[in-house]
């Protein structure tokens, strides 16, 4: 339940980041939160396949 949780306060901050990123397209602030979009993807990438190892039957 907690992971459940973790993706999805993670799936809302990249949200957030993709919107700001449209928002400040011709700012250097732009490649930061490029940055901090792929690393929180990465982040939701991993807790989404170690979910998905969880569920496999043995």
């Amino acid at each position: 339940m907690a992971e459940n949780e973790a993706i999805r306060r993670l799936q809302a901050s990249i949200d957030m980041l993709k919107e700001r990123m449209r928002i400040d397209s011709n700012d250097l602030e732009y490649e930061s939160h490029l940055r901090q979009k792929r690393q929180l993807q990465r982040i939701l990438d991993r807790l989404l396949a170690k979910e998905a190892d969880e569920k496999k039957p043995l």
